[in-house]
C-alpha cells in the first residue's frame, strides 16, 4: 500500500488501541534513559508519524507506539505528569505555553510544519456540496468538527465557519468530536454528512475533499517541544533533528503538510 493511501479501518484500529504507557522518571545515563522514546502527537499526525518513525527506525534506541489525541488534551496530560519525551502539537501555542510553565524544556519549542483545513463530504451527498455555504442545504444534517475547546483544528473549523458567516446558521448541525481524527471518521463512516478536518488525514478517503479557503482561518502552524522532565533528552533532540531535516520534511510533505518558512 502506498504511503498516504491508508484505508480508514486502519485509523479505526489505531483509535481503539490504548497507547498510553507509564514509566518512571530519571536522568540521562540512568536505566530510564535507555527506555523507549515516548511521543505525544496531535491526531492529525496519525498517518504521517508512523511513516516518520518507520524511516527513523531505532537508530538511537527503541521508540514506543505514539500516543495520539487532541493537542489540548495531550497538553493537560503533560501538566498532569504523563511520561512523554516529545510533544508534537497541531499548533504552536500549546508547546509555547508549556514552555512558559516549565513543563517543556526552554528553547526546545519550534515550528515543524504548516497544516491546512479541508472539507470532507460523504459520497451520499457529495453532489450537493461544492462550497462551505452548501453546508446550509437541508440534505446536510450533521457536520463533524473537532472540539474547538481542545483541538486546534476544531478552532480552525469554527473560525472558518464564523468568518464565512455560517457558524450561527449551522450551529444546530455541528457534531463536536474528541479530535480531528474522530471528526474524519464520523464522515467516513456515515455518521456525519460532512466534516472539517486536516488535509493530512484525507489521502485515500472515500469522501469528497474540498479545500477550505486559508483566509478563513489562522495559519495552521504546528509546533513541538521536548519535555523538561524527560530522561531521554538527547534521544528526543535526535528525533526532532530528523523531523526537521530533509527526510522528515519529505515525509510530512507526502502527507499534505507544507514547510514552515522563517
Amino acid at each position: 500500500m502506498k504511503r498516504g493511501t491508508r484505508r480508514v479501518p486502519a485509523l479505526i484500529i489505531m483509535l481503539t488501541l490504548a497507547t498510553f504507557a507509564g514509566c518512571s522518571g530519571g536522568r540521562d545515563g540512568d536505566a530510564d534513559a535507555r527506555g523507549p522514546l515516548r511521543i505525544a502527537a496531535a491526531s492529525d499526525l496519525r498517518f504521517a508519524l508512523p511513516d516518520l518513525l518507520e524511516d527513523y527506525g531505532e537508530r538511537d534506541g527503541p521508540v514506543a507506539p505514539p500516543t495520539f489525541g487532541a493537542s489540548g488534551e495531550l497538553a493537560e496530560q503533560i501538566r498532569g505528569g504523563a511520561p512523554f519525551d516529545v510533544f508534537l502539537s497541531a499548533d504552536l501555542s500549546l508547546p509555547s505555553a508549556l514552555e512558559g510553565e516549565v513543563q517543556v524544556e526552554a528553547g526546545s519549542v519550534v515550528a515543524y510544519a504548516r497544516g491546512s483545513l479541508v472539507m470532507a463530504v460523504h459520497p451520499d451527498v457529495a453532489g450537493s456540496v461544492a462550497t462551505l455555504a452548501d453546508l446550509a442545504r437541508p440534505e446536510i444534517r450533521k457536520i463533524a468538527i473537532a472540539d474547538p475547546n481542545v483541538a486546534p483544528y476544531g478552532k480552525a473549523a469554527r473560525s472558518a465557519l464564523e468568518k464565512a458567516g455560517l457558524w450561527g446558521p449551522l450551529r444546530s448541525k455541528i457534531v463536536p468530536a474528541g479530535s480531528v481524527a474522530r471528526a474524519f471518521l464520523h464522515v467516513e463512516e456515515g455518521n456525519a454528512d460532512a466534516a472539517l478536518v486536516s488535509r493530512s488525514l484525507v489521502a485515500g478517503a472515500k469522501s469528497k475533499v474540498i479545500e477550505v479557503d486559508p483566509a478563513l482561518y489562522p495559519p495552521r502552524v504546528q509546533g513541538l517541544g521536548i519535555l523538561a522532565r524527560s530522561p531521554r533528552k538527547a534521544r528526543a533532540r535526535a528525533f526532532v533533528g530528523f523531523l526537521l531535516g530533509e527526510a522528515g520534511r519529505r515525509v510530512l510533505a507526502e502527507h499534505g503538510f507544507s514547510p514552515v518558512h522563517p
